[in-house]
């Protein structure tokens, strides 16, 4: 029988700072942390953060119960990092940020948890870290719809800016990656499934030491989410945002995992249940529309 253990950041949270920077960003730390934010140290990473929530609202994503979370950022110090957050420790990493449950009700149902020293003396982001943020902030926007099924979840967070924000136009050395994909390279819904199952989601990229968005996992999973809204966009012939949002709710409105869930989507978009689930053929048509 597992020990019980008490929440670290739970109890992290009760005793922090908060700081209203605007209606729409909150963020939590705790007082040592606090005199870093006050010196200015934190500027160019929460501005930075600002940024990429006032792209995420201009989409006007409608929430269950019409709500309006706030997004949260949790701080956290450097040295404990790993504890707090729950980081994987297969990640070699000296800081780090993830979606992390939210203990404040105005949020969303997730907050971004990070390290402080993702935050200092940032300089201007590249499109890389950019679109990492956006994927981050993402986990936050589907945490509202569902929480399940590793593929869907990471899925949608690189789908966010890159097919319904269109980044994935601008950032060439992404697309130019995808393009040169091997087709063995790129892992079906049931084999995303099961490295999911076997704890092995994480399992190499194509550039080693970039964002996550060049590991085969996630490179997978976002070919099939996007493959998906695709679908969507074509079926009912409606643009990428409104695509994204019944993509959303199509999710949402599963009961099922694994499996299942992916035959709820197929049966959502109208496509064969096994096609969809087995073969690779809507990941490498994405490619082929680039």
């Amino acid at each position: 029988m597992d020990r019980y253990k008490t929440d670290k950041l739970k109890e992290y949270i009760e005793q922090s700072e908060i700081l209203i920077i605007n209606k729409d960003l909150h963020i939590r730390l705790s007082k040592d942390l606090l005199k870093k934010y006050d010196a200015g140290i934190y500027s160019e990473g929460i501005k930075h953060i600002v940024s990429c929530i006032n792209k995420i609202k201009k989409l006007q994503i409608k929430y269950p119960a019409n709500a309006k979370p706030v997004f949260y950022v949790y701080i956290v110090p450097n040295e404990n990092f790993r504890e707090l957050l729950n980081y994987p420790s297969h990640i070699k990493t000296k800081g780090g940020g993830r979606p992390v449950t939210s203990y404040d009700l105005d949020s969303f149902n997730e907050a971004y948890g990070i390290s402080s020293n993702l935050l200092e003396n940032q300089t201007k982001p590249n499109i890389m870290q950019e679109v990492n943020t956006i994927h981050e902030l993402a986990h936050l926007v589907h945490s509202m719809f569902f929480n399940k099924d590793r593929l869907i979840s990471e899925g949608f967070a690189e789908a966010l800016p890159l097919y319904t924000m269109d980044y994935e136009s601008i950032w060439k050395e992404h697309q130019q990656m995808l393009k040169a994909l091997p087709e063995e390279k790129i892992l079906s819904a049931q084999q995303l499934i099961e490295i999911t199952s076997n704890n092995n989601f994480n399992i190499g990229a194509v550039i080693p030491n970039k964002s996550c968005s060049f590991a085969y996992s996630y490179i997978s999973s976002y070919l099939f989410v996007r493959g998906c809204l695709e679908v969507i966009a074509s079926k009912f012939n409606i643009n990428k945002v409104e695509a994204t949002q019944k993509f959303l709710e199509i999710v949402k409105q599963s009961n099922s995992y694994n499996q299942w869930l992916i035959y709820d989507i197929a049966n959502a978009i109208g496509i064969p249940q096994e096609k969809l689930l087995n073969s690779k053929e809507i990941q490498i048509n994405t490619i082929s529309n680039l």
